[in-house]
């Protein structure tokens, strides 16, 4: 998924444990790959 996304492994890593918000360029290629729209990828379940 990193490679698709444009960014390292870690920084997946690092969004997926909440210790970093992604770009929102990165957000956006996210939500392509995932084919949601960008509200459904980050919901804030607070």
């Amino acid at each position: 998924m990193a490679p698709r996304v444009g960014v390292s492994r870690q920084t997946i890593n690092a969004i997926e444990t909440g210790k970093f918000d992604p770009s929102l360029p990165v957000a956006f290629r996210l939500a392509r790959l995932f084919d949601l729209k960008i509200e459904e990828l980050f919901l804030d379940e607070q």
